[in-house]
Order: C-alpha cells, then sequence, then structure tokens
C-alpha cells in the first residue's frame, strides 16, 4: 500500500525509514497497533486480491511465480476471473500499464484475456477507465493499456472471462504489472498476493 504524507498541502509519496544504529534504512512494511490488532499500512509491495469471480468452476489461485486466473462454468457456460490491485496506484503523469501474461484456453474466439484500469475496484470486465484485452491464445507476452490522460489513483485488473457456451473456457497466468516499465507487482514475490 502507499504511504503519502501531506506537504504544503499537497500529497506527495512517502517511503518510511527506520534508524538503525545510526543509519536510515528503507523498510519493506510498517504497522499501526489499532484497539489490540496490528494492522499494515505501508507495504513496498503492491498485492492483488480476487477480484469478481463468477462461473461454477472459476477460480483465482497463487502459483510459484504468477496468479493463475481460471473461467470456466461447465454448466450454462459463460465465467469470469479476476484479480485486481488491494490499493489504488497513483497513475498521474503515466502513460502505460503493462500485464505480462500467458493466455490458455479451449479456443481463440469467445473468451478474453481483459486488461483494466478503473476507479472501481470490484467490477467486471465490462466496467472501466482504460482497457484492452485478447482472446489470441499464446505464450509469455506483454500487452500495454494506453492511460495517457489519466490524473489520480486508480485500481489495476486482470480477468480471464468467458462468453461462449459450455465448451469454452478461458486462464490467464498473470506474471507481472508494471507503470511506464517500473514493475509494480511481480507474482513471485511472496507478499504480492493476498
Amino acid at each position: 500500500m502507499p504511504f503519502n504524507i501531506n506537504v504544503g498541502g499537497a500529497w506527495k509519496a512517502a517511503t518510511p525509514s527506520v534508524n538503525v544504529g545510526g543509519v536510515w534504512k528503507s523498510v519493506n512494511s510498517a504497522f499501526v497497533n489499532v484497539g489490540g490488532t496490528w494492522r499494515q499500512f505501508y507495504s513496498s509491495v503492491f498485492r492483488v486480491l480476487q477480484g469478481a469471480t463468477y462461473g461454477s468452476n472459476s477460480y483465482y489461485a497463487k502459483q510459484s511465480d504468477h496468479v493463475e486466473l481460471y473461467a470456466y462454468n461447465p454448466g450454462a457456460g459463460g465465467g469470469e476471473c479476476a484479480a485486481v490491485t488491494a490499493v489504488a496506484v497513483d497513475l498521474t503523469g503515466k502513460s502505460t500499464v503493462t500485464f505480462d501474461f500467458a493466455l490458455e484456453g479451449a479456443a481463440d474466439i469467445r473468451s478474453d484475456a481483459i486488461f483494466i484500469v478503473s476507479t472501481d475496484q470490484w467490477g467486471g470486465g465490462g466496467l472501466y477507465n482504460y482497457r484492452t484485452y485478447t482472446g489470441t491464445l499464446g505464450p509469455r507476452r506483454t500487452l500495454n493499456v494506453n492511460i495517457i490522460g489519466a490524473s489520480g489513483s486508480y485500481f489495476i485488473r486482470a480477468h480471464a472471462s468467458v462468453n461462449g457456451g459450455i465448451a469454452y473456457w478461458k486462464r490467464v497466468r498473470l506474471y507481472r504489472i508494471l507503470v511506464d516499465d517500473v514493475e509494480i507487482w511481480n507474482g513471485s514475490n511472496p507478499g504480492a498476493v493476498g
């Protein structure tokens, strides 16, 4: 989770530090005690959570170096599974959000990998401010969402989506998310998935 402080009326990103033996060192996480419960209020690692999911066999699973999003509903067709950033990301002045992923499925048609930048954290594949998608199956690769003109904080979502009958399914393997070529999330990080 990002940590901001108000300096002269303007909010600025801050990185907490701790003094160890006279040397200031950046911290990876910071916690506050609220009513006897320790709650994290800062992490240098962005986390993703399970987002919108429907379909009897759809699921979200952490793997060793990625998050697996599987969409399938064998009873009625259709399905969706999403991963979403746990907190909104300030994208003011940024131009691209890049998704590093692989796409598997029953066919290239009637289903997609959908990549979204949105002010809505829990929306489905049709609710977005910025979006791109592909249905083409293939090995690990990247796809960019153009966010030129974005101002403020947005949630970043990846969706495996099926809009076809019972024969169709899709699996998105999400490895990394980058903003203007700077990695903000990596599936290999043990703290990256909530």
